[in-house]
């Protein structure tokens, strides 16, 4: 279904089902800002539904006005994760969208298809109204870890099988979408991320700075990063190395750091806010990243923004903004190869050959809210009627 205008929507509804909240201030933040961007250049209203775990609830309804007036619809329950909470979402979205009045829109924008649309042929008649599905997740490249045959796989696939247009952060995700959802004839579109974009400024340490920060899970695979590190320290390596974020291995890193050469020359910072972000940026000589695979990756790409060149494993979408004269490329993920690369990247800053400024202007260029802007009004333009007829929603 292609939208009701020949030009742009004149109202579209934002649904997302992760989102910044009071159980979670930094969940979502990236998908918060894309709504921002997006409510201006096309107007229109967001809501967040969210089945959200919680031990000490049976099950409970909670409606909340978020920032900017987005309004928030939490059910509270103790019950795990599956097909009953799935239902209930289901029932939840449809109450959502009721109080929303949303047949007075012209299209609906899921950000992020699980679980919002996990049922969507037993209500979209409800509406009938055109649907476009906002894309970030990693879990898309891994199949969600389900078998091949697992029903549960098939009712994922579902909503990109009945044609919706998708917007995804990268190529790369959006190839992983449509191996994962067996088509790969729906309308797909790139549409970055948000990202902050600090202007470039130059340290001045006396010991080259490292940063990194991220939410520590499995995924993110630091503990050969960490174990080059020390290698690179015992054959003479000098550097300091800063690390923001929180996670699951957070504790197996420090502990690592602690017992290594890596303890006098490491800071574990925690939490960090965006403009503790943006103030370690501009004191830092690299940026580094050691993630088995990223959708998009923001931190890089604040990293460059602020003209911090990257250290780190060759990812696609990473790739897809950022080029030789932006990164050191670590081979593989093994500590003797992370040794190696860190040594090469001390001696290419050292020797000057990273331009920050050009760095950051690149960024700049790639990131612009413009430019982001822009590719959204394509995007709309081009799922009119008008649009759909001269193009057929091609790849952007």
């Amino acid at each position: 279904m292609t939208l009701p205008s020949s030009a742009v929507p004149e109202r579209v509804l934002h649904i997302a089902g992760w989102y910044p909240s009071p159980w979670g201030e930094i969940e979502g933040n990236f998908i918060r800002e894309q709504i921002r961007l997006f409510l201006q250049e096309a107007p229109g209203r967001a809501i967040v539904v969210q089945v959200r775990s919680a031990p000490e609830e049976s099950l409970k309804l909670r409606l909340l006005e978020l920032d900017d007036g987005i309004r928030g619809h939490y059910l509270l329950t103790r019950l795990q994760p599956g097909r009953v909470t799935e239902a209930l979402g289901t029932l939840l979205l449809l109450f959502a969208l009721l109080r929303a009045r949303a047949w007075r829109f012209d299209a609906l924008h899921f950000h992020i298809a699980y679980p919002l649309l996990i049922h969507v042929r037993r209500w979209r008649w409800l509406f009938r109204k055109p649907i476009i599905i906002s894309e970030h997740w990693s879990a898309y490249h891994y199949n969600f870890n389900l078998p091949g045959s697992s029903r549960a796989l098939a009712a994922l696939r579902r909503p990109f099988q009945r044609g919706f247009p998708v917007l995804a952060v990268s190529k790369a995700l959006l190839e992983d979408i449509r191996r994962f959802a067996q088509r790969s004839d729906f309308p797909g579109y790139v549409l970055p991320n948000l990202v902050p974009l600090h202007g470039a400024s130059e340290p001045g340490n006396s010991v080259p700075v490292l940063f990194c920060v991220s939410r520590w899970v499995e995924i993110k695979d630091p503990m050969p990063m960490l174990a080059g590190f020390a290698e690179a320290v015992a054959n003479g390596a000098r550097f300091e190395l800063v690390i923001g974020g929180f996670g699951d291995l957070l504790d197996p890193m420090k502990a690592f750091v602690a017992s290594s050469n890596l303890a006098d020359r490491t800071r574990f910072l925690g939490v960090m806010t965006k403009a503790e972000i943006a103030a370690q940026l501009r004191t830092t000589d690299g940026y580094v990243f050691s993630s088995r695979y990223e959708t998009f990756s923001v931190a890089c790409a604040e990293a460059l923004g602020a003209g911090v060149p990257l250290i780190g494993p060759h990812i696609p979408a990473i790739a897809e903004y950022a080029g030789e004269s932006d990164w050191q490329m670590v081979e593989s993920r093994s500590a003797g190869d992370w040794a190696s690369a860190l040594v090469e990247f001390l001696g290419r800053i050292a020797a000057g050959e990273y331009n920050r400024a050009a760095i950051a202007g690149r960024a700049a260029t790639r990131f612009s809210v413009e430019s982001i802007r822009s590719e959204y009004r394509k995007v709309l333009r081009e799922l009119s009627p008008a649009g759909a007829q001269r193009n057929g929603g091609r790849d952007s």
